[in-house]
């Protein structure tokens, strides 16, 4: 009689497979939240459930995890893509190189992008809080870059630093989530074209 043996997952470190079952709930949360459960992350990892539950004692501390993950994780690609000054670039061009920077981290990362920019049905109102308290935050640098970029530019007095700091975020985030609903349409280059065209219509 011939028997089939059962797969096992391979031995990684812990915080190694910790990270391989934090990304395998990530992919599942475009289908909703309430995809994502201990048996669906499982399968999706290829691991067993005890291999799972030796690292989450439930689905709200995984879910926990990853959310901690990946608003951390997302927030440190924007404050990455933010300039710190003028003194190599030109206002204009470091707000076009700052979105260039976004859309590409939107790319590379689509399923971390979705929770924040899309979120799905279910998402806990903890995270959407955080995302908005971080929002808040990146829209006050950006505002302090406005004025600082209209300073430099000279010439615009007349122009509110204030509401351009809301179009540039607005412009970014509408550019991320282009690229993520409509992305042979709206390609990284013909998103980052029309942001140049449009900040260095300021002048």
């Amino acid at each position: 009689m011939s028997t089939t043996r059962r797969k096992y997952a391979r031995r990684l470190p812990p915080e190694q497979r910790r990270e391989q079952l934090l990304d395998a709930a990530l992919s599942l949360i475009p289908a909703g939240f309430d995809t994502v459960t201990m048996e669906s992350v499982a399968k999706q990892a290829q691991v067993t459930k005890p291999v799972l539950y030796d690292l989450f004692a439930n689905r709200a501390e995984l879910i926990g995890a990853l959310l901690e993950r990946e608003a951390a994780r997302a927030t440190e690609q924007v404050i990455a893509a933010l300039p710190t000054d003028f003194a190599t670039r030109s206002p204009d061009d470091a707000f076009a190189d700052a979105v260039r920077v976004f859309v590409h981290a939107v790319v590379e990362a689509p399923d971390r992008w979705r929770l924040v920019l899309l979120p799905p049905e279910g998402t806990p109102r903890e995270f959407r809080a955080q995302v908005e308290l971080v929002r808040a935050g990146v829209l006050a640098q950006i505002e302090d870059l406005a004025a600082l970029g209209l300073k430099e530019l000279g010439g615009l007095d007349d122009l509110d630093s204030g509401l351009l700091g809301h179009a540039m975020l607005a412009l970014a985030e509408m550019s991320g989530r282009l690229v993520l609903t409509d992305p042979e349409k709206f390609t990284p280059d013909r998103l980052v074209a029309f942001v140049t065209r449009i900040a260095h219509g300021l002048r």
